[in-house]
Formats: structure tokens, C-alpha cells, sequence
């Protein structure tokens, strides 16, 4: 089956193989011209450490409003000015950083694939404290309410002072044999925290003590194969409004009452990439690359778009009027709400955009697998500054 090989491919890289088009039989599809009907403007650009070796890293910038903050695979993080991407701090953590950054509070929390998490003083770049985990972090934490919530991938949720750093909780969730490594973020809101684990169940914790609330199961193996059964919810998942919106592979897309785990609608579905939520609708990026259109209160599809089919498109990002996702060669590309159009295109790099693209009031943030991060507005800007940048 032609999904089997796709995923194939998907597993290769998660694993730092690799794998030609040619092996997969279907190839991403070509990037056809159209007529852009908004002008957007790279207004900053910079660069922090290089590749991550094919590891499929979802580091993604983070702000505080004022600020952009970012890390790279070779661990430089760096804080820099939005609005000008003047570069206010840098620093080298000597460390394989792989999720993150989350901004709480003063805090800025990174995880490795070496299993630790560090977290920094957001105004300086010092370390305020770093923890050994015991397993690779993929996915960034969460931080609220002077608590961080942290996913790794040996199926462990864990509570930990935001401040100090001391472990306040701990579950953990079976892992199956084969998974997609363990990269959902965790979400908190009106002091819960939600989760996705490979084992396809979505869970929601209370945020002070870690004790359980409520679980779904998303996904339910089936198959005759490990890649077949797959059942990760390792898409991302958003709470907006009192409600969550998660999405599983080879499971559903869900909206679910955040307070006691009522199903409020329900979508088969299958997706590795994420979703992103705005007022209207659910935009959910599924496992071929093409992004779908759901009805926000019902579930019901408004409509797709597969001109990215196979391009390993991010999670889709709601910015202004547009939806923005990146894919695999380096492009970022804006579709219209209301239909899926393509309404402009932008490269940031020739390297993969694997993070979903950050929105900070009109201007958008996004980060390429060799470290370059850009900033785009859609509002017309004269001249493209050059940040006073002091790289490592």
C-alpha cells in the first residue's frame, strides 16, 4: 500500500536514515505558479548552529511578545528583538537541543536528545537549572503557573517546578514497540495539562498534583503490521476556548470538552504533522501532506488542498486573514481560510522547515532545519533590516 511506503520513509528519517523518491514510488508533488494576491515582506533574517542531522527536530521559535527566542540541534539559543531581529543575547548550552523553546514567566526551557532539560533566565540566557530526564524530549514543554510540564519519549508526563526546578509529579503511559518518538507538546490551560502518548490516548492531568482527569482513546491498532498499527498521538494538539483539538495517526480528529473529556465532535483521521485553530475552523495538515478544513463546532470538512501532497508540510499556522504552513525544501506557503487557495509563497531556506511557523501579532516567525530564522509581515516594509547580530 502506498501509505505503508510513504510512512517508510517518515520512520527512515525519524531514525536518521534516509530514503530516495524513488523508493516511495509516488513523488511530492511539483509547486505549480499562481497568481499571489498578498504581498508578504521578509523583514529580518538570522542564523543560529546548522542541521540536526535529519532528526526531524521540531524547534520553533517562541516570544514573550517583545522578544523572539530560539535554539539550535548544536546548542546555541539566542533571544532576539521582534521587530528588528537585533540579537540581544546568544549563548552555547553544549547541548543536543531538540524541543522547545517554551517562554513562562521569565523561564526559557529547552529538551535534548540526551535525555535533559535546561532551562534559562529569558532576560540574560544564564542557566537558572538543567534535569536529567532519562530519555530524548521531541517535544517542547509547557509552562504555566510557575509549573512545567514535560513529554519524553519513554512515555513519561512530569510535572516540575518551573523555578527551581524540582520534580513535583510524575505518570507514564505504555510504549509500543514502534512509534513516531514521542514529539506531542503538552497543552495546560484552567490548570490542566493535556496529552497525547504513542499508545494513541489522549489523557488530561491536574497541572499541581499530576493526578488524572480524564483519557480518550484515539487510536486503536489494527493491521498486520508494526508500521500499519501505528497508533501515535504525536500531532499536537491545541485548547482554545475550553475545548482541545487533537488529532491522531491512523486514529481521529477530535474536539473535546476540556473540563470533563465529552467527545463534542469526531473525525476519522490521520496525521503526523499538527493542526492549528482559529475562529471559524480546525486546519489540520494529514499524513500525505495535504491540509484539510474542518468546521471548528462541527467536524465537517470544508475543504482540501493537495497541491503540497508529500512535501512533509508543518502543522498549519492561522496568521491574519492566510493560513501559513512550510515544508520539506524550505518553503512557506499561505493559503486562503476560506477555500485553500494558494496565495503567496516564500522560501526561507533550502533546508526543511520542520516547526510550525509562529504568529506574533502581524508578523510571522518561522525557522529552517539549518538554523535560519526570518521574519515576515504582510504588511509592505521599505527595506529588509539587517540585524546587529553577534553570531557564535
Amino acid at each position: 500500500m502506498k501509505f505503508r511506503l510513504v510512512l517508510a520513509v517518515m520512520v527512515l528519517a525519524l531514525s536518521g536514515g534516509c530514503a530516495t523518491n524513488d523508493e516511495v514510488g509516488e513523488q511530492p508533488a511539483e509547486l505549480q505558479t499562481f497568481e499571489e494576491k498578498i504581498e508578504v515582506r521578509r523583514i529580518w533574517s538570522a542564523r543560529l548552529g546548522g542541521s540536526s542531522e535529519r532528526l526531524r527536530l521540531g524547534l520553533s521559535p517562541a516570544t514573550d511578545g517583545a522578544r523572539i527566542y530560539a535554539g539550535s540541534y548544536e546548542g546555541q539559543a539566542a533571544a532576539f528583538d521582534a521587530e528588528t531581529g537585533r540579537r540581544i543575547w546568544n549563548v552555547q548550552t553544549n547541548l543536543p537541543l531538540s524541543a522547545g523553546p517554551t517562554y513562562g514567566n521569565g523561564a526559557l526551557a529547552f529538551g535534548t536528545t540526551d535525555g535533559d532539560l535546561i532551562v534559562l533566565d529569558s532576560e540574560t540566557g544564564e542557566e537558572r537549572w538543567r534535569r536529567a530526564v532519562g530519555a530524548e524530549v521531541l517535544a517542547a514543554p509547557a509552562i504555566a503557573n510557575d509549573i512545567l510540564a514535560l513529554r519524553s519519549v519513554d512515555g513519561r508526563l512530569r510535572g516540575y517546578s518551573a523555578i527551581d526546578g524540582r520534580e513535583l509529579w510524575s505518570v507514564e503511559q505504555s510504549v509500543p514497540a514502534l512509534t513516531m518518538r514521542g514529539n506531542t507538546a503538552p497543552a495546560i490551560s484552567e490548570g490542566v495539562v493535556v496529552t497525547g502518548f504513542d499508545n494513541g490516548r489522549l489523557s488530561s492531568y491536574e497541572l499541581d498534583s499530576g493526578d488524572p482527569m480524564w483519557e480518550i482513546i484515539v487510536a486503536v491498532p489494527s493491521g498486520r503490521t508494526e508500521l500499519e498499527r501505528l497508533i501515535d498521538v504525536s500531532a499536537g494538539l491545541k485548547v482554545v476556548g475550553g475545548d482541545v483539538f487533537a488529532v491522531g495517526y491512523h486514529g481521529r480528529a477530535l474536539a473535546i470538552s476540556l473540563q470533563n473529556g465529552l467527545i463534542i465532535w469526531q473525525q476519522e483521521f490521520s496525521s503526523y504533522s499538527g493542526l492549528g485553530v482559529d475562529l471559524n475552523s480546525v486546519y489540520i495538515t494529514d499524513e500525505y501532506s495535504e491540509v484539510v478544513a474542518l468546521d471548528k463546532a462541527i467536524g465537517t470538512p470544508r475543504w482540501r488542498q493537495d497541491g503540497l501532497r508529500l512535501r512533509d508540510v508543518t502543522a498549519p499556522s492561522p496568521y491574519g486573514n492566510t493560513i501559513v504552513v512550510g515544508d520539506f525544501e524550505g518553503y512557506l506557503h499561505w493559503l486562503d481560510p476560506s477555500d485553500g487557495s494558494f496565495i503567496a509563497r516564500e522560501r526561507l531556506a533550502n533546508r526543511p522547515i520542520y516547526g510550525t511557523p509562529l504568529v506574533v501579532g502581524a508578523n510571522l516567525f518561522a525557522q529552517a532545519e539549518d538554523g535560519t530564522l526570518s521574519a515576515y509581515t504582510l504588511q509592505t516594509q521599505e527595506v529588509e533590516l539587517e540585524p546587529e547580530d553577534n553570531p557564535a
